[in-house]
């Protein structure tokens, strides 16, 4: 603020005298006797005053920083005031003189600085104040809206007019249970490597691991750092060597079925190919057997006899169904052979535990993609961790009929298979199987068949693999026929994991692990 002088301001007032005619703004006194002239004067003078300076220092229990505030406001020396009277006599055109002067200078900057340093702080707890004693004989009108603590939060999503509702609208793409979306992502990678069963660490410089729902079990490809451990996994008289892979917590069992070698300048390589121990079930470990059935079974109790005696174990989720004697029989097959007959009698597929000496028997739609929307995924992808995207569309027929038979006179079942709620008249393929012998595992099949319908896509996304435990927009091990949930800016869309690929790779002693999982979307429907 910067003031300078004032106007003056004048007023005056005329009184005629019988002295004298010429008396105007002026005031005159007779006395008895003469005065001298009256002065009066006052000096203020303002340069003796110092600076005024004030500091506030605070420490909140190591949230905030030292504050400082300072205030400044120099005075400069003011001009004098003078004031005065002059009174003349004896007959004289008496005049009457006063006169004050003020002047103000500019004060100077006063500057005030404050220094705020944010930190994570303590979160705002909800508090209500219980209603006090009101003086007012006549109570306060009961609040339309309800307290603080039960006002919902709907941060961007539409307003719902409603009772005891009082939406909070805080932006267009941010709700209360939005996307993390995160400025950074960290992740803290470990890679190891062991023969077992002696736990002898293997060194490498890369490690691929795939598998899908077409194949049981996961092929391996290793590239060993140090060309001498060859000779610690190449086979024995005993069969393939065993190792197991660890990548940030989650564990992989393989065995050891074949080596390339490369030459280059100054540089050698040494690849290594295996497959899931699940392989000894199968060709050419696995020995070609006959069987045919004398009693009946059920298609659980069949797996597990495959299983008998190998050191392997099994868990069938998917439909169960007793197969009547005779109904089961092969001829030179091995036992994973079997099992993945068995298994496609329904529906279903083999797959192999990624690290125990186990196999799963489990549908190729564990949920029908129309009710994909209604599960709880196994996994919740958020876009924002994605570093690569690729999407390859197909479309089949939109199916809602199958016929699905049995191929034993006497044993097996026929069965049209449809959709509920839909007419029933596009059919697909007929299949058939000597082991459709109930209502129930035709209704299965044919249900497998029909979730493969329609506009679909398949979608590969290259994603991180955190090691737990998990928090919140960080997603773990994936694996084939896990359902996945993904949030985008774009919305929310559900996946059925048909592929997974893990790689892991050593650069400058760096550890970096990717997996790109491929998810099998439906458009036509889930979403």
């Amino acid at each position: 603020m910067d003031w300078g002088v004032a106007e003056k301001i004048g007023a005056g007032h005329s009184v005629a005298w019988g002295i004298s005619e010429l008396l105007r703004r002026a005031m005159s006194l007779r006395w008895q006797a003469g005065s001298p002239q009256v002065l009066a004067a006052a000096v203020l003078p303002w340069s003796m005053q110092g600076r005024e300076r004030s500091a506030i220092s605070l420490d909140w229990q190591g949230f905030m920083r030292v504050q400082r505030a300072a205030g400044a406001l120099p005075w400069y020396a003011a001009p004098r005031a003078d004031g005065g009277a002059t009174l003349q006599w004896r007959g004289g055109p008496a005049r009457a003189g006063a006169s004050m002067r003020w002047g103000w200078l500019h004060p100077g900057l006063s500057r005030r600085a404050a220094r705020l340093p944010w930190r994570p702080a303590k979160a705002v707890p909800w508090r209500v104040v219980p209603p006090g004693t009101n003086p007012d004989p006549d109570p306060d009108p009961e609040p339309i809206w309800p307290a603080g603590n039960y006002v919902g939060l709907n941060l961007g999503c539409p307003v719902m007019l409603g009772s005891g509702l009082a939406p909070l609208n805080l932006g267009v793409s941010a709700c209360y249970m939005v996307r993390p979306q995160r400025r950074t992502y960290v992740v803290i990678n470990s890679i190891s490597v062991v023969r077992l069963p002696d736990r002898l660490p293997i060194q490498i410089e890369s490690v691929s691991i795939s598998s899908s729902v077409d194949a049981w079990g996961s092929s391996y490809d290793l590239e060993l750092a140090d060309t001498n451990h060859l000779a610690l996994l190449k086979p024995t008289a005993a069969g393939p060597r065993l190792v197991e892979i660890t990548l940030n917590g989650y564990v992989w069992t393989a065995i050891v079925e074949g080596y390339g070698q490369r030459r280059e300048w100054s540089r050698a390589g040494v690849t290594l190919t295996g497959r899931s121990r699940t392989a000894l079930l199968a060709a050419p470990y696995a020995p070609g057997r006959v069987k045919t059935t004398t009693e009946e079974r059920s298609a659980a109790q069949l797996v597990a006899e495959e299983l008998a005696d190998t050191g392997f174990s099994s868990s069938y989720d998917t439909v169960d169904w007793l197969v009547p004697a005779g109904a089961w029989f092969y001829d030179a097959t091995p036992a994973l052979d079997a099992i993945s007959r068995l298994a496609e009698a329904s529906g279903g597929v083999v797959q192999s535990h990624p690290a125990d000496a186990s196999l799963r028997v489990r549908a190729r739609y564990p949920h029908s993609p129309w009710d994909w929307r209604d599960r709880t995924p196994d996994h919740v992808v958020q876009e924002d961790i994605v570093s690569n995207e690729s999407l390859q569309v197909r479309s089949a027929p939109l199916y809602d009929a199958v016929v699905v038979t049995g191929e034993l006179a006497g044993k097996g079942v026929t069965c049209k298979v449809r959709r509920a709620g839909e007419a029933g008249q596009l059919f697909a393929q007929q299949v058939s199987s000597p082991l459709i012998n109930t209502s129930a595992v035709a209704a299965e099949r044919g249900r497998n068949i029909l979730a493969d319908r329609g506009e679909q896509a398949a979608i590969d996304l290259v994603l991180p693999l955190y090691a737990g435990p998990l928090r919140r927009g960080e997603v773990g091990r994936v694996l084939p026929l896990d359902l996945v949930e993904v949030v985008g800016e774009a919305g929310t869309w559900h996946g059925l994991c048909t592929a997974v690929r893990t790689e892991a790779r050593i650069n400058d002693k760096a550890a970096v692990i990717e997996q790109t999982i491929t998810l099998e979307r439906h458009y036509t429907d889930a979403d």
